[in-house]
C-alpha cells in the first residue's frame, strides 16, 4: 500500500485459486501489512464488486492486527472473482496475498498441530523460528532440520503449535510472507504427504 491508501501498489500474482467447492459472499483474506486499514481493504476489492462490510482481524489479548482480514461482497459472483484474481497475489511492498471463502477451512488434518516450515534462512536460530511463530498462538516444540553429514541448517523446520487453530493461523499469516533476505516462506501442515519423512533427520 501507499502511505496516502489512495490506490493500491501492485505485484505479480504468485499462483491461483484452482479449483473450488465452495461458495458464499464472505472472503477471508491474508498476507496483508500490519498497517493495513478499511480503506486499503477497499481499494483492494471494489474492482471486483460492491464491498458490504470490511473487517481486519485483530489479536484479541493485545488488540494487534494480525495481517488478516474479513471481507463480505455484496453476492457470491462478486466474492468468486476477489478470490480468482487475489489469491497469490504480490503486493509491492511483498506480501503475498492468500484468499480464500470464509467458510472454507484451511487443508490438513483437523487435529494436526504439527507444522512444516520452508523457505527460512540458513542463518535462522531457535529464537527466531519462535518469535516468527508466537504472533499466532503457544510454541509448544520446535525442530531446525539440519544436514546429518555437516550439522548445517537446511532452510527448513518442524513447528509444533499448541492447538489446530493456532496452526491455521500460523498458514494463513506466515505462508507466503517474504523474509528479509528476499526467500518466500512456505507453511503447511507436517501430516501432508511427503513430509513426514523429515522427522527422522
Amino acid at each position: 500500500f501507499n502511505q496516502s491508501g489512495s490506490q493500491m501498489a501492485y505485484g505479480s500474482r504468485h499462483g491461483g485459486l484452482g479449483g473450488v467447492s465452495y461458495s458464499g459472499d464472505n472472503v477471508y483474506i491474508s498476507g496483508l501489512p500490519e498497517n493495513v486499514t478499511d480503506k486499503h481493504i477497499e481499494h483492494l476489492f471494489m474492482m471486483y464488486g460492491s464491498i458490504v462490510s470490511t473487517k481486519i482481524l485483530q489479536n484479541p489479548q493485545t488488540g494487534a492486527p494480525l495481517g488478516t482480514a474479513l471481507v463480505r461482497m455484496q453476492n457470491t459472483h462478486q466474492a468468486a472473482s476477489a478470490i480468482q484474481n487475489l489469491n497469490g497475489f504480490q503486493l509491492m511492498g511483498g506480501n503475498v496475498l492468500s484468499c480464500r471463502y470464509a467458510n472454507e477451512k484451511p487443508r490438513g488434518l483437523p487435529s494436526s498441530t504439527n507444522l512444516y516450515v520452508s523457505g527460512l534462512s540458513h542463518n535462522i536460530t531457535d529464537s527466531a523460528l519462535r518469535e516468527l511463530f508466537a504472533p499466532y498462538g503457544s510454541v509448544t516444540s520446535q525442530r531446525i532440520i539440519t544436514n546429518r553429514a555437516t550439522g548445517m541448517p537446511l532452510g527448513t523446520a518442524l513447528v509444533r503449535m499448541e492447538t489446530n487453530e493456532q496452526a491455521n493461523a500460523c498458514i494463513n499469516n506466515i505462508n507466503g510472507a517474504q523474509m528479509s533476505g528476499g526467500k518466500y516462506l512456505s507453511v503447511r501442515f507436517a501430516t501432508e504427504k511427503g513430509i513426514c519423512a523429515y522427522r527422522s533427520m
